[in-house]
Parts: structure tokens; C-alpha cells; sequence
């Protein structure tokens, strides 16, 4: 771990937060070996080791991997029903195909990774007789957008006859079957929606346009621009957005449902893609295809001011936290 990773994990966990809701709690985190749900660990970690919470973590992963003081891993289909012999104050569900490649090439489990393993969790967390069910959504659900920021409430434009869409109506199902769930059994569920979340670690792996620019600057590549770049997207750095699933964990009211972004800065994805390329002194190259795996969005703003009243404040701009991610794999 790099001195700015460690400086993004004690960003978030020194927040003034209630934390002390989570003092010998239990969480159990499907996707906790992910990209988010890895820095949450890491931030549950610091604030066991700094002051002493005893915060427990059960995490479903696909692989075993070794416990540790904090985090015990369990390897667990969440698409079959889920027992366990321990009791859960918190469930969060994070697990899911995130990126383009994987909703091509696994379309089918990216609809039941989402559903099934909401509707596993849901009725775990009504066996354990859970504090609060969060789930993890996505600005996907909102389609196509307006060119001003787009509240809570907004619902746009999915062409729901194609596999493409698998995600975006996938995340829409879950947020009802919370709904459902609170309605018919009682649980107490929130949403959170996340804008793009881009990082370090991310970066590796992911085929989002954000995640191959950065890998193109580190690698000291010219970027190659798939489109005009004037799409407009809200994106989020990830200790932001681990800050925002915190802030809606802790303090999210009951039933609803908050956009988790940066504040936007104006920028088209064109623009961001220059200014990733001026990080390494490489230029942008546009080379305009069709892709039909790409999100067809063009406007895709959050407004983040809701969960902003429950008092999350993002700490980094888009731009610092590009910076942050071009040094820390530069680094490494």
C-alpha cells in the first residue's frame, strides 16, 4: 500500500460520522473482496486498530481468502439461499458485474448477481432480524439524461430489449425488491447510487472509458477516443464513494434512495481524456467507432444534493482524484 492510499483510507475513517452506531456490530458484505468494497474493509480495519470499535465483517467472496482480526471471508454462491450460525446488525450488497466487458461476456450473471443475490441477502437479513439492508446501485438506472443534473426521482430512457440493459433493469429490480421487502416483512433498507467510481486499483482491470485512459497515461500510451467525447458524466474517486456508502449506512433515512458523486466540474469525457493524457505528456487520439456495449448515455449527471443534506462532503474534486490514481499506479 502506497503513503496516498493509506492517506485515502484515513481521509475517510477520521470523517465525523456516527461510528459508533458500528462499535461491536456486525456487517456482512457481499463484494467485500471488490474494488469498493475492499477499501471499505480497509477503512473498518483502521478504525478497529485506532480506536477500537471491534467492527466485524463477514464478506462473501468467490474465492477463500484468510481472515484477518477484522474481516472473516466466506466462499458463497449469493445467487443460493445463504445460512449462517452468527448475527448480522448490517447487510450490504455489493457484488456485481461492473463493467462493460463483463456485461458482454456474462450478461445472464449479471442480472442474477444482482437480483438473486439481493433477494438471498434480503431474506438473510430478515432471518437475522438485521438493523438496515443497503444496496448498491448505479447511475445506470436513470438512462439516458437531461442536460442538467439528475435528481433522485428522475427516471429516463433504457431500451430494455437488448442484453446491454441486463445492468441498468437489474439494479432497478433490487431497489424494488427493497421497497418490496420493507413493505411486506418490515426491513429496513437504503440505496445508494453510485456515480463512475474510478481508482487505483480499479484502473487495472477495468474496461470503462475512464479506467483504459488512465492505464494509457501510466503506461505512457496516447488515449484512443472511441467517440466525439462530449458525453457528460458524473464519476466519484473511490474514497468518496466509500464515504458516501457510509454516510447512507449510518445516517440514510429508512426507504430512500442518494446519488453518491463528486460534485461536476464541467467537463465532457473528451475533456477528462485530456487532461489524463497531459498527466503522462501523451496526447488524445479520436478514432470514432460504434460500440453497442458501451453505455448509450450521453448525459449522465448526478445531483448530489440530497445525500449532501445528511452532511457527506466530497473530499476530492474528479481531477484530484485522477491525479491521486495517475501517481499511486505510477508509483507502484
Amino acid at each position: 500500500m502506497t503513503s496516498l492510499e493509506f492517506e485515502d483510507i484515513k481521509s475517510v475513517a477520521e470523517l465525523e460520522y456516527n461510528w459508533d452506531k458500528l462499535t461491536n456490530k456486525t456487517l456482512l458484505i457481499s463484494g467485500g473482496t471488490g474494488f469498493i468494497g475492499s477499501f471499505l474493509c480497509n477503512v473498518i480495519r483502521y478504525r478497529n486498530e485506532h480506536y477500537h470499535q471491534k467492527i466485524r465483517i463477514i464478506s462473501i467472496a468467490f474465492n477463500q481468502l484468510e481472515n484477518d482480526d477484522t474481516v472473516t471471508y466466506l466462499k458463497k454462491d449469493i445467487c443460493q439461499p445463504i445460512n449462517l450460525n452468527v448475527d448480522i446488525d448490517y447487510v450490504l450488497h455489493m457484488a456485481s458485474n461492473t463493467h462493460p466487458e463483463q456485461y458482454k461476456s456474462d450478461p445472464v450473471g449479471t442480472i442474477t448477481g444482482n437480483v438473486f443475490g439481493a433477494y438471498n441477502l434480503l431474506m438473510l437479513a430478515k432471518e437475522k432480524n438485521a438493523k438496515r439492508f443497503v444496496l448498491a446501485s448505479s447511475c445506470e438506472i436513470y438512462g439516458d439524461g437531461k442536460n442538467e443534473p439528475m435528481d433522485e426521482l428522475y427516471c429516463g430512457y433504457i431500451n430494455s430489449n437488448t442484453a446491454r440493459a441486463g445492468y441498468n433493469e437489474a439494479k432497478r429490480v433490487s431497489e424494488s425488491l427493497c421497497q418490496s421487502f420493507a413493505q411486506q416483512y418490515g426491513i429496513e433498507s437504503c440505496v445508494f447510487r453510485l456515480a463512475r467510481v474510478f481508482g487505483p486499483d480499479k484502473t487495472k482491470k477495468d474496461s470503462k472509458a475512464m479506467a483504459q485512459f488512465i492505464r494509457n497515461a501510466v503506461n505512457g500510451e496516447d488515449i484512443v477516443l472511441k467517440s466525439k467525447g462530449l458525453q457528460k458524466y458524473s464519476y466519484v474517486y473511490i474514497a468518496d464513494a466509500v464515504s458516501g456508502i457510509l454516510k447512507v449506512l449510518l445516517d440514510g433515512c429508512a426507504g430512500e434512495a442518494y446519488n453518491v458523486s463528486a460534485d461536476y466540474d464541467g467537463m465532457t469525457l473528451g475533456q477528462y481524456a485530456e487532461y489524463i493524457a497531459s498527466l503522462g505528456g501523451k496526447k488524445v487520439i479520436y478514432d470514432i467507432e460504434d460500440n453497442p456495449n458501451a453505455s448509450q448515455a450521453m448525459n449522465a449527471l448526478l445531483d448530489n444534493q440530497k445525500i449532501k443534506n445528511l452532511g457527506y462532503k466530497p473530499i476530492y474534486t474528479v481531477c484530484e482524484g485522477l491525479r491521486r490514481t495517475f501517481n499511486i499506479l505510477k508509483n507502484n
